[in-house]
């Protein structure tokens, strides 16, 4: 019990006889003054005019006694920040490529959620096991120094895939500086990443519930990796045994475990510093055409496409790079296609990347099709079919500290890097 005893309150020292202490009485008969909350907090609950009555405290007493328990309330003093000191605090971790990291507004940001989605095949995982690794390294090249949880919710982990990562990526974001990286450590890195494999979406539910906060309350973990937070709600709530009677109780239910979902992922991130990196799928966009709302969806910001000279490989362009067949900008939307989980959970992350992928001529081609006489610069749209190769694009769709901005990145041994990266 927290009582708030006033001593003498007709005499001329009694606001600063005023105490707020933490303890409690034998008997309420002992404590004329007392205040008749069980806590503190409770007296700010009362009407001021009542506060001063039930104290028999006069405005000047009853001022101060009011400021103490605020004060003892809420420290307000010891919790405010400026905004420089938090700007100071923000810490990220890298993607182990400084043009990535530029377009991503510094990498990716601890204390938020940030959303990667894109179809089957453009590299979500790779870009998920990557930022495995980089989250252990030191702060120094980039990383956190911290554990992962790596929960896959799509099958089995891809052990094998990040095993041959680890070295390449390590060496990538070292170069020439760092320690002799022959004695990059394989095994060490994968001891620090906590895997879940969760097959439906009530044994995911029992993880977040129990599994992840145990985890958590340790406070070493500085990246969770929920790769997809989408395959569960999506199929298993549809396919479930006695389903839903109707679509609109679906989306209801599916609704709530966002919702619950959200406000857990925000207070985890912000009490114990750390990110969450969500894959999500797809779904398909079914209307006569074009971006919703009848209006042309504006284009990001984004490095030169193939073909065009490159000045600087640093620097930010606003030319169009992924173009569709009708010269616009092919965007999720152009290829009818768009996040899944809807608008609720668009709400609730802080940052989207997308990712594309598509078969056309790479940077390096460019000027050898137009050179060939049979090329699609002189005799039609396609190029010669041995010219073609996957490429793929990173967008920065949305973020609270970035820009929307693209690039064209390629994909290695080491996963994801910039298509101009030497």
């Amino acid at each position: 019990m927290v009582a708030i005893c006033v001593s003498d309150p007709d005499s001329e020292t009694a606001a600063a006889a005023l105490t707020v202490g933490v303890g409690s009485f034998a008997d309420l008969d002992d404590a004329p003054n007392y205040f008749g909350c069980e806590e503190a907090h409770q007296c700010l609950l009362l009407p001021y005019s009542e506060f001063l009555r039930t104290t028999n405290l006069d405005e000047e007493q009853g001022r101060r006694a009011w400021l103490l328990i605020s004060k003892q309330t809420y420290p307000w003093e010891e919790k405010h920040r400026t905004a420089a000191e938090l700007r100071a605090e923000e810490r990220w971790i890298t993607t182990g490529d400084a043009q990535i990291d530029k377009l991503l507004g510094g990498g990716i940001r601890l204390g938020s959620i940030v959303e990667v989605v894109g179809e089957s095949a453009t590299g979500k995982t790779q870009l998920c096991l990557q930022l495995a690794i980089a989250a252990q390294l030191p702060e120094a090249v980039g990383g956190a120094s911290g554990d992962v949880i790596y929960i896959s919710t799509e099958g089995a982990f891809p052990a094998k895939r990040l095993t041959t990562m680890i070295d390449p990526f390590v060496r990538r974001v070292y170069g020439d500086q760092g320690p002799d990286r022959e004695l990059t450590d394989v095994e060490e890195f994968m001891h620090h990443i906590q895997v879940a494999e969760l097959d439906d979406m009530e044994t995911m539910f029992h993880a977040l519930d129990y599994k992840v906060p145990a985890i958590l309350s340790t406070g070493r973990v500085r990246l969770i990796i929920i790769d997809s937070i989408a395959a569960h709600l999506r199929f298993d709530m549809e396919s479930s045994e006695g389903g839903f009677q109707s679509s609109r109780n679906f989306y209801k239910e599916r609704s709530s475990h966002l919702m619950q979902m959200g406000s857990r992922f925000k207070r985890w991130a912000d009490e114990y510093k750390c990110a969450f990196v969500c894959v999500n799928q797809v779904k398909d966009i079914i209307d006569d055409g074009g971006p919703p709302h009848g209006t042309k969806e504006q284009r990001p910001h984004n490095l030169p496409p193939h073909g065009s000279s490159v000045a600087s490989g640093s620097e930010l362009s606003t030319e169009p790079s992924l173009m569709d067949s009708d010269g616009e900008f092919a965007t999720m939307a152009q290829s009818k296609k768009a996040p899944a989980l809807g608008p609720l959970w668009a709400s609730i992350i802080n940052a989207r990347v997308m990712m594309y992928q598509r078969r056309g001529l790479a940077q390096s081609d460019t000027l050898r099709a137009e050179q060939m006489p049979d090329s699609s610069a002189q005799h039609g749209p396609a190029p010669p079919p041995y010219l073609l190769r996957t490429r793929r694009w990173l967008e920065n769709a949305f973020s609270s500290w970035a820009q929307r901005a693209q690039c064209e990145v390629i994909l290695d041994d080491g996963g994801f890097r910039h298509a101009l990266t030497e």
